[in-house]
């Protein structure tokens, strides 16, 4: 079978495109999670207990990150109104805002419950071990979270 260069051209440019999306896909927050519990486990060793307690704070900011988008359609349409009146309707942005707010608030202590416990439940060598490579992160010139 001859094969013409156009097939060829078709066939790398077809490769290429699936090479990039499977790469560039990083899958659901569900998923990068669980990446991220895995990735802590075997980094500090931890135990099933630990392991469990990793889970729950994973779980925890999910259910957040859930409820904080959950009315997120509704709060496009809600800006975009806003935006094309003469003046700003500074009660309704505000009322947006302190719903965000308000949802922090109340999930901020169940959050930090959870953190708390699975910090507490490292050993000395895992929390040492955590703490240098959040200061890493914290201290990193390209880091986005700090």
């Amino acid at each position: 079978m001859k094969l013409t260069k156009r097939t060829i051209i078709y066939m790398t440019g077809i490769a290429l495109l699936t090479t990039s999306i499977v790469a560039c896909h990083r899958g659901t927050p569900e998923e990068r999670g669980e990446r991220m519990v895995q990735k802590v486990a075997e980094e500090l060793e931890l135990t099933e207990t630990q392991q469990a307690r990793l889970s729950e704070v994973k779980d925890e900011f999910l259910d957040t990150r859930k409820t904080m988008r959950s009315n997120r359609e509704q709060t496009k349409t809600d800006i975009q109104a806003m935006l094309k009146q003469a003046t700003l309707d500074r009660s309704k942005a505000n009322s947006i805002v302190n719903q965000y707010i308000e949802t922090i608030h109340s999930r901020s202590p169940v959050i930090i419950d959870a953190i708390g416990n699975f910090y507490d439940s490292l050993d000395d060598d895992q929390r040492a071990e955590l703490t240098e490579f959040i200061e890493d992160k914290m201290n990193s010139h390209h880091s986005r979270y700090f």
